[in-house]
């Protein structure tokens, strides 16, 4: 998660949504992050948080376009290749591609309407 994120942080796309528009603070951030994955890809149950409310409050500053999720996976798979290899690895990317489409798809239903 570490490399993942210095590479958001540092892409030109993702950057200001994490930076300027979620004001993500890494040293709060990155625990709850690797608590999420550790739920996911291990079964930890010490994450508790409901991450769809505080994307949804990001989106409605500024939504999520089709791009910041193509970019998103992107960087996460770069990362993944990077540093991982075998069946983790590949489920990890089949679960960022299922968060980012579920995500996508919740976060498009309950945007206002023009």
């Amino acid at each position: 998660m570490d490399r993942f994120y210095d590479r958001v942080l540092a892409d030109p796309l993702l950057a200001p949504v994490f930076l300027d528009v979620a004001r993500v603070k890494l040293a709060e951030h990155l625990p709850r992050i690797k608590a999420y994955w550790c739920k996911m890809l291990l079964g930890d149950d010490s994450y508790r948080r409901h991450m769809m409310a505080k994307h949804r409050a990001i989106d409605a500053r500024r939504p999520f376009s089709t791009e910041h999720y193509a970019r998103w996976l992107l960087l996460f798979e770069q990362s993944l290749a990077a540093h991982y290899h075998g069946p983790g690895t590949e489920r990890a990317k089949t679960l960022a591609r299922r968060i980012a489409g579920n995500m996508r798809r919740n976060l498009e239903v309950t945007r206002p309407k023009n």
